[in-house]
């Protein structure tokens, strides 16, 4: 099966956890991260929910399934240890219309996770669509070594470079030539060791003029 790669703004979304075990509270933590408006846990069993941010919006209930408590929701992930109980999750999503991961079964669902790491802005993801999760796995540990620390520190140039340059107005092929100069050039390896003068003068010589005022400010805050 082929899937359609996607990155979700959870922001302003919903999302339930049904089974908060080890597997529901991997998929919790994740989606903490995300600042979705709310996460519903459903688990019955579960006293507490160990987040790394406890001021999250979470709401847990603990009861049984039942397909009433997915009202409103957006998103939902199956992570009981019972089957019956993820079809039940799964029956109830798809009435609803709202998109349902199954953690047991991924095919039964109507989207997979995959293999993802992230050096803040910039994430990484790996996936087989399902065929073989080591494989994953091995690419995405491989890409972890390629990808170190140093293109967080890239990627939140690049952001900066583009809050200065779209004010511009400039033509869009002119702004994605500023950019490629940037990428192929030699600002990963000064951010990497620091060299922040190197830097400046680099994106003094790749940037348009009304730019230069902002460059210093924009090497300030990475460091």
């Amino acid at each position: 099966m082929r899937y359609y790669p996607i990155f979700l703004d959870l922001r302003h979304k919903t999302c339930a956890v049904v089974g908060a075990g080890r597997v529901g509270l991997r998929k919790i933590r994740t989606l903490a991260l995300c600042s979705p408006a709310g996460i519903i846990v459903i688990d019955p069993y579960v006293t507490a929910i160990d987040i790394p941010d406890p001021g999250k919006v979470i709401r847990h209930v603990r009861v049984n399934f039942s397909p009433l408590l997915l009202k409103g929701c957006d998103l939902v992930f199956a992570c009981t240890s019972d089957p019956k109980t993820n079809d039940l999750v799964t029956q109830a999503a798809r009435d609803s219309n709202i998109w349902c991961n199954v953690a047991e079964r991924p095919e039964q669902g109507d989207f997979i996770l995959p293999g993802v790491f992230s050096r803040q802005d910039l994430i990484i993801a790996v996936s087989t669509c399902g065929c073989s999760p080591a494989l994953t796995a091995k690419i995405k540990n491989e890409l972890q070594d390629i990808y170190g620390s140093e293109y967080a520190l890239l990627t939140g140039l690049l952001a900066g470079v583009r809050k200065t340059l779209l004010p511009l107005n400039l033509p869009q092929e002119k702004n994605r030539e500023y950019f490629k100069k940037i990428v192929d050039s030699e600002a990963i390896i000064f951010l990497e060791s620091g060299r922040r003068e190197e830097l400046a003068a680099l994106l003094h010589d790749i940037l348009p003029t009304r730019t230069h005022k902002h460059i210093q400010g924009l090497i300030d805050a990475l460091f």
